[in-house]
């Protein structure tokens, strides 16, 4: 008797791990449809994910053939990461219905939540909808989770056809920053004149939100140049002096790896502006907080040569004419003094 109980525990247990597998393997039930796709950096390092995958089998299907015409849809995308890398999400095609055709709110049931765990559960942080790609997404630590919620068939509020989204994952140890020679897996990047004079740096994830409670160093080296800096993107959480009492994010320049007097932290939203070093070395440091977040910068770097200009051929041809200034000059002077030393002959034979 105790046998046969256990035999039919195991027996019950099976029956559910293999119903439990079979949906989320993403296959259609009488409630809907669900799936889950865990994604590990010990397997792939990137890739693609996309609704297609959930939505695949209704693609081209009559309503009227067995399909209900509010099927609800699901589909939790996990995504882990191994110390030190963060999960950067960036989208290639978006358009999930808002609210109505003249809102851009979006609804619980028709779109994409971004969650964070909060005591062990998670909540949904922000939600994504509309037919604009939305910015680059990265994780604060090892994990991130995403989950679509949708129906099918869908009621478009615009008029693009395509529903869902296709998205590519990516585990990084670099920040989303692809400029500079980044030092170990610190966010701190070099860039020397001697492998380009001019090019792009940016904050964290641009021109996605920037991480929290980050620190990133830029170190400019020239070789006989000053650095320019062209800021054309600049949205810093933070106001007034930009300090700790204001608890404000910032970025901050020196001419030094310790702080420069010189410049003023700069924070908020700015207009274009310029920065220059005084010296061959500039450092510029990006520090955020765990209070909010912003777009953060993205500035345009230029080693300006100090070496005086060689004028080449100008030159020469003005040392030419200096030459020939002397030249001209000496010869009048010498016309000169022989015709005063004739006058005297004339006089004096005059005279006798």
């Amino acid at each position: 008797m105790l046998r046969s109980s256990v035999f039919l525990v195991l027996y019950l247990v099976a029956i559910w791990q293999a119903t439990s597998s079979l949906c989320c393997a993403g296959l259609a039930t009488s409630t809907g449809k669900h799936c889950k796709h865990v994604f590990d950096s010990r397997v792939n390092k990137s890739g693609i994910f996309e609704t297609n995958q959930l939505l695949g089998s209704f693609i081209g299907a009559s309503i009227g053939k067995g399909i209900d015409s509010s099927v609800v849809v699901q589909c939790r995308y996990e995504f882990e990461a191994q110390q030190p890398e963060r999960i950067q999400i960036r989208f290639h095609d978006f358009n999930i219905p808002t609210e109505n055709e003249n809102s851009t709110r979006c609804v619980e049931q028709d779109a994409l939540h971004l969650l964070t765990e909060v005591r062990g559960k998670y909540d949904t942080q922000e939600l994504f909808c509309g037919a604009f790609l939305p910015k680059p997404l990265m994780s604060s630590d090892q994990r991130l989770q995403l989950q679509f919620v949708g129906k099918y068939p869908p009621k478009m509020t615009n008029k693009v056809q395509y529903y869902g989204f296709r998205a590519e994952y990516k585990f990084l140890t670099n920040f989303g920053i692809t400029s500079g020679v980044q030092q170990g897996n610190e966010c701190t990047f070099v860039y020397n004149s001697s492998d380009r004079i001019t090019g792009l740096f940016h904050s964290p994830n641009f021109p996605g939100y920037y991480l929290e409670n980050v620190v990133c160093n830029y170190l400019f080296y020239g070789a006989d140049e000053r650095i320019v800096l062209r800021f054309t993107f600049f949205d810093v959480e933070g106001i007034g002096t930009c300090d700790h009492q204001t608890a404000s994010d910032y970025v901050e320049f020196s001419n030094f790896m310790s702080t420069d007097r010189k410049y003023s932290r700069h924070c908020g939203k700015l207009p274009d502006f310029e920065v220059r070093s005084d010296r061959r070395f500039f450092r510029v440091t990006f520090h955020s907080n765990d209070r909010f977040v912003a777009n953060g910068f993205r500035a345009l770097y230029t080693f300006e040569s100090t070496a005086p200009k060689n004028t080449g051929v100008n030159l020469e041809l003005g040392e030419n004419s200096v030459s020939m200034q002397s030249y001209v000059a000496n010869r009048s002077h010498h016309l000169v003094v022989i015709h005063y030393l004739l006058l005297t002959i004339v006089t004096v034979v005059y005279a006798m």
